[in-house]
Order: structure tokens, then sequence, then C-alpha cells
């Protein structure tokens, strides 16, 4: 899900403000010397703990917060909830335990964390460096982001909604939503999959640029504050109206009608060009089969793929929507989405809605 990314500052040449929150002195050194060598990045300090933390961002302002997970006393999901209903900031968790498929991570995430970075295990020379420079790319990513997508989302879990509950079996042209999520995608669904009405009348395929052993973890996660049924795909299946359906970057899902109803096959994705991926090959057979009544939705991500198939939808007459690129923490695809296809920006509890209503 990472890719390079241009220097940017914040507000044109003002460099970012960012602050590191770590009970370890030495790593606070060392996050200092890492973002210190970046010169859009100036560090205005450190805290050893979140009582500290919490003093200093009463009194200052910064436009990136670093925090460790498990500190002593006050730990680190406690502090930022506190700092995003206080004095809200992009906060970017920084924490051995902080990685795909971690619930921690996933917490982190739906507490208003905007991203998250693994701290090494090992290793050494280049493989540091690629690190560190990964950590500063992360930590300009993150301070761009506007404080209407970093905020702590109020949900609470609905308890796993039983499968098949309030679903039934798909007529082949009733209609189809497709969302697509790269870099950023965990937390633009933890805020959009829990706003999508028990009532939803399609069913919903959720492609995540991430490997499929932690799209298992996301969706055990994301089911327990769905009002709807969220699941994986497994070979060839009937799709079923008011369902998530979710799916890694390395599988590739193919659509067909059988009689009166919708079907979808899944597979290990072939090798394709570096432009397309996965998400294409779904968009052209969804524009194929389903035509008008495909709902295509980019949530925030980078790169170019997908962009193959939205211009196949965009042909067939289907409706292509976008996350707000200002709200989104890699906000290149949906950008590229709305200068090349005129699509709609919107969000996400405006697209939530939409897809909520979609077909009625």
């Amino acid at each position: 899900m990472e890719r390079s990314l241009q220097s940017a500052g914040c507000e044109g040449d003002r460099k970012i403000k960012a602050f590191i929150v770590d009970d370890s002195p030495m790593m606070c050194r060392v996050m200092e010397k890492i973002l210190g060598k970046d010169p859009d990045i100036e560090v205005l300090g450190h805290a050893l703990s979140g009582q500290e933390a919490l003093a200093f961002l009463a009194s200052h302002a910064c436009d990136l917060c670093t925090l460790d997970v498990h500190m002593p006393g006050m730990n680190g999901l406690t502090v930022l909830k506190h700092i995003m209903i206080r004095y809200p900031v992009p906060t970017l968790m920084v924490s051995a335990f902080t990685g795909d498929g971690s619930r921690v991570t996933f917490e982190a995430l739906r507490y208003g964390a905007v991203d998250f970075f693994q701290k090494p295990t090992g290793g050494g020379g280049e493989d540091l460096e690629a690190q560190a420079e990964l950590l500063r790319i992360k930590a300009k990513r993150a301070a761009r982001v506007q404080l209407e997508a970093a905020r702590y989302l109020r949900i609470r879990p609905r308890g796993c909604v039983s499968k098949g509950s309030g679903s039934r079996s798909l007529e082949a042209d009733e209609g189809l939503v497709i969302i697509n999520a790269s870099t950023g995608g965990y937390a633009a669904l933890l805020s959009l999959v829990p706003m999508i009405s028990p009532d939803l009348k399609v069913p919903v395929i959720v492609t995540l640029g991430t490997q499929s052993k932690y799209i298992r973890a996301f969706t055990d996660y994301l089911r327990s504050y769905a009002q709807v049924e969220v699941t994986g795909l497994e070979g060839t299946q009937e799709l079923r109206s008011g369902t998530i359906y979710m799916v890694g970057e390395e599988q590739s899902i193919g659509l067909k009608r059988e009689g009166d109803t919708l079907r979808m096959s899944l597979g290990q994705r072939s090798d394709l060009s570096a432009e397309e991926g996965a998400i294409d090959l779904l968009l052209l057979s969804a524009s194929e089969v389903v035509g008008t009544g495909v709902l295509c939705a980019f949530l925030s991500g980078d790169g170019t793929k997908g962009l193959t198939g939205a211009r196949e939808i965009s042909r067939t007459n289907g409706r292509i929507m976008v996350q707000k690129p200002e709200t989104c923490l890699a906000p290149e695809l949906p950008r590229k989405i709305l200068q090349e296809l005129g699509a709609e920006a919107c969000s996400l509890r405006d697209l939530a809605a939409f897809v909520s209503r979609w077909r009625e």
C-alpha cells in the first residue's frame, strides 16, 4: 500500500511542526533525528508520558503528533482519544505493535489516528534507512490530512449481524456497488461502513490494497461495527443484497449472470501492467454484466490502478463517486478520477447515504 510521495510541506513553504510522544528517551532522540533530516519538518519537542503530551498540546499548535501505543500510566490509545477530543491534530501511531492486521492498529484508526508505522525489529544499513525514509513519507502525508478526516469515531460495537440477515438473492439487473481503496483505506472504511444502512438493497464489493491475510483480520474487526453483513470471498458464490464482500489486492473477481442471479468467481490475480490491477478487472467485468446499475466509489488511495476500469464504468453510464480528496490520507487517485472523468466528490457520510439508497 506504500508508494513514493513528492516532498510537500504544510501551507506553502512553512515547515511541518511535529511533536513526538514515546516513553523511551532513546526512541525520542531517534525519532527527532529521523524526522529532523527532512527540510520540510521541524520537531518541536517530545513528551515521555501521556500527561506530559496533553499538557504540551494544550498550549502549543502543531501539524503532526507521533504517538507510541504502549506507555506506562496512560496508554497510547487513551492519550489518542484525549487528543482527538480535546486538541485535534493529525496523529501517526509509531509502535512495534502497529502494523497491517493488528487489532491495536484498527483501534487506533477508530480513535482518530490517520496512519500507522511499525517500528523495525531488526535489519540494518540500507534497510534501516529505507524504514527512516518511509517514516518521513508517512509523517508528511499524515500532516496534510484535514481534521475533518482525523477524528475520534464515536461508533459502538453492534454485535455480529447474522449471516444472511436482511439479505436475499440478487437479480442480475438490480445493481452493484464497488468501493476501492488503498493507502488510507482502513481509516476511510472504518468511518464509511458503520454508516451504511441495514436497508441496503444491493451487494457491495470492497477492494482494499493490502494482502488477504490482513483483509481477514480487518473484516473480523469491521463486522462488529457494521449494520449489514461483512464477509470475505471464497471461490464462486452468489451475490446477495445487503452484504459487503471484502477482497485483497492479490485476488481478482469475475462477474457473470446465471439465470436471474449474479454470481462472482474469485481467483488469484494474474500479472497485469503497472497501470492496472485487480480492481480494473472487476470494474471491466461489472461494466459488461451490470452496466448502468454499477456505482463505483474511490476512497483514499494512490497510484493509477482502477483508472482503466473507471473509464469503462463511465463509458457504460455507471456512476462514479470519490471521497473528497482533501479528507484523504492519499488523495492522488481520487484527484485523478475527478480530473479525468468528472466524478462526484462527497464526504464519507454523504457517500454512505448514497450507497444505502443505491437502486431503490
